[in-house]
């Protein structure tokens, strides 16, 4: 068991690594003359060399996949206290990393600077309306006003201040908070189920790693707020149910995904795992559904469903546990198309839809066949 938390420790430095490759060109991380000859082959390697990047990635993938179902299938055997040092040390690695296949958080850095330094209103001022402003360098989709709410857009003082100013410090800032929110779930899963192997579930799972840790998005924040609410709305009082209306107001205002719960709220005969199937049900409808029509499917939303699922008895909700699982992988080869070719445009909509779609229908077919062979 040991060896293997050593062993993600290993896939997790070596994947920090390999991100750094993919930095912008127009971004100077750091002036260090070392650094910058350690990064210029890996920069090479991701802009010159697209095809073997691409396999790099799915290299790395494949491992953490291949971890993650052997450290899920051993759960019940961890020894939490011998392998915790190796796994915050992975969980470290990677939030020094260079958020390499989203450029979100540049638009969360960008949004905090408008707000914070500038002191102009995001929802009204976008930031390509700052003049000479050095960020719009590198990056992407700067002709918005700000997408979340005013919770999020308070909250992100907190990086930009620990940051000071410097691009690569309030990257890593933005990680770390965002490890804190992953620590909190994680603690708010067992919690609740009392179970490591739900904690597993949601903490080790590659999409979970990958989207929060490395490319730092903002979902979890949402999510904490949301499930920690409704479950305290669930609890008898009426303190208790204010506290949860709270949470969940929260989390609306974070980004709003998850006002689906608000109808939940006046189910009152219902247990709550059973209520969280119908969350689970909700927020795939808007993640499959709506989300799709404003512009794609964004991998880093199946966080919601990920988070969501940690919170079920694997044994009453096979089904659920085991396709978030296959999503998780299918969303994650999305990146791959742009990493090979450099563009989103040409097959780039067409490749990605087949490598979400194949894994999941080849999970469907599987599936069939097990219920058909008990049938017989």
């Amino acid at each position: 068991m040991v060896s293997m938390a050593v062993l993600f420790f290993i896939i997790c430095a070596l994947f920090s690594m390999f991100t750094y490759g993919f930095i912008d060109p127009n971004l100077q991380l750091s002036k260090n003359v070392l650094f910058m000859e350690l990064q210029q082959p890996l920069h090479g390697l991701s802009y010159s060399m697209r095809p073997v990047a691409a396999m790099v990635f799915l290299v790395f993938l494949t491992l953490l996949g291949l971890w993650y179902l052997w450290f899920l299938g051993h759960s019940d055997k961890l020894r939490v206290k011998r392998i915790l040092p190796y796994i915050l040390l992975g969980l470290l690695a990677l939030v020094v990393s260079f958020p390499a296949v989203s450029y979100d958080i540049f638009n969360y850095i960008l949004t905090a600077k408008v707000t914070f330094l500038y002191r102009e209103n995001p929802y009204v001022i976008m930031p390509i309306d700052i003049p000479n402003e050095s960020y719009l360098a590198f990056t992407r989709a700067a002709n918005k006003v700000a997408l979340y709410g005013p919770v999020w857009i308070a909250y992100t003082v907190l990086p930009y201040v620990l940051g000071q100013g410097n691009i690569w410090m309030t990257i890593i800032a933005y990680k770390l908070c965002n490890l804190l929110w992953y620590f909190l779930f994680a603690y708010l899963i067992f919690k609740k189920t009392k179970s490591m192997k739900n904690v597993v579930f949601f903490a080790l799972n590659p999409l979970i790693l990958i989207e929060l840790l490395v490319s730092g998005h903002n979902d979890l924040m949402m999510m904490t707020f949301a499930l920690a609410g409704f479950m305290l709305w669930e609890e008898k009082g009426v303190w208790m149910n204010v506290k949860g209306l709270i949470l969940l107001v929260a989390s609306w205002l974070v980004k709003g995904a998850t006002i689906v719960f608000a109808p939940l709220l006046l189910l009152r005969n219902i247990s709550l795992e059973k209520k969280l199937v119908y969350v689970y049900v909700l927020l795939s409808a808007v993640f499959f559904i709506v989300a799709p029509l404003r512009e794609e499917l964004y991998p880093w939303y199946a966080v919601w469903l990920v988070g969501t699922a940690a919170f079920l008895d694997f044994r009453k909700h096979p089904i659920i546990m085991q396709f978030t699982i296959v999503l998780s992988f299918a969303l994650l080869l999305r990146y791959i198309p742009y990493m090979w070719m450099g563009y989103y445009e040409g097959p780039g909509p067409m490749l990605r839809f087949l490598l979400t779609i194949v894994p999941i229908v080849v999970y469907g077919i599987v599936l069939l066949v097990q219920k058909f062979k008990k049938r017989i």
